[in-house]
């Protein structure tokens, strides 16, 4: 049995649902603890799966799910493509956004490289880093210094706000080494939109992006965009790969201890 993946996108969520099958192409899958009902009311189905380094994937629509077996039909080409594997996790942070035009991208890329350079360098990032390295003991003693240097992170945030106009808040629904699923009042594939998560909003990681949608979703709320990165610095993208691959092996071990 190959593992492969389904993309699951709903009015207000992502899901990324671990699947089996002896040959992804046929389109035939083994859910791995997912509830088939996501699957009925999905807005829209991707499968991805890997042949040796090539990457495939296709939008596909719901024929049937009975018991875990899913048949699937592809409604686009499958796409096949030299692809460094990026694992994709949902979330459900708020994060701020603008849309940008082209000709600010470069300004924005600075500011992208500015914020994530300065949460980088904080306490609190330095001390995640060794909380992990420390006995007990001593982790009591950095988790309380955490807590005050993220009140001071949450000033920083504030003064970050205030140096960007016209942002608003929005829902980061997914993450990976390679861009951002979140939603939007309106998009088309090809925008650009600035994002960017601080320490007001969520605890778990800090960055800012610039986004190109790839692929826009309608729902009745909005729209969900599918994007990939069009300025993430190189240091910021390992580190959101290393958080999304420690997320996911997480997901996986719980979906073992349940099987």
């Amino acid at each position: 049995m190959r593992l492969c993946k389904l993309i699951v996108i709903s009015s207000d969520k992502v899901q990324v649902i671990q699947c089996r099958s002896e040959n992804p192409a046929s389109f035939v899958v083994r859910l791995a603890g997912a509830d088939e009902s996501d699957l009925t009311n999905a807005l829209y189905l991707r499968l991805e799966w890997y042949d040796g380094n090539i990457f495939h994937m296709a939008v596909c629509e719901l024929v049937s799910a009975d018991k875990g077996n899913v048949t699937l039909k592809p409604v686009s080409e499958v796409l096949r493509k030299d692809s460094e594997q990026f694992h994709i996790i949902e979330s459900f942070d708020t994060v701020e956004s603008k849309k940008i035009s082209p000709e600010r991208l470069p300004e924005y890329a600075q500011k992208t490289d500015n914020i994530n350079r300065r949460f980088r360098n904080s306490l609190t990032a330095q001390i995640k880093n060794m909380l992990s390295d420390e006995p007990i003991s001593n982790q009591f003693l950095f988790k309380l210094l955490l807590q005050i240097d993220g009140k001071l992170d949450e000033l920083l945030a504030h003064k970050i706000d205030g140096s960007i106009e016209g942002l608003s808040e929005c829902t980061l629904l997914a993450l990976s080494g390679g861009g951002l699923y979140f939603t939007a009042d309106s998009a088309h594939p090809g925008d650009l939109f600035y994002l960017q998560s601080t320490p007001k909003y969520t605890s778990n990681l800090i960055f800012a992006a610039v986004c190109r949608a790839v692929e826009v979703i309608r729902t009745p709320e909005g729209v969900v965009v599918m994007s990939e990165f069009a300025h993430l610095d190189e240091t910021s993208r390992d580190g959101m790969v290393h958080f999304v691959f420690e997320k996911e092996r997480e997901k996986l071990k719980r979906i073992r201890a349940n099987v």
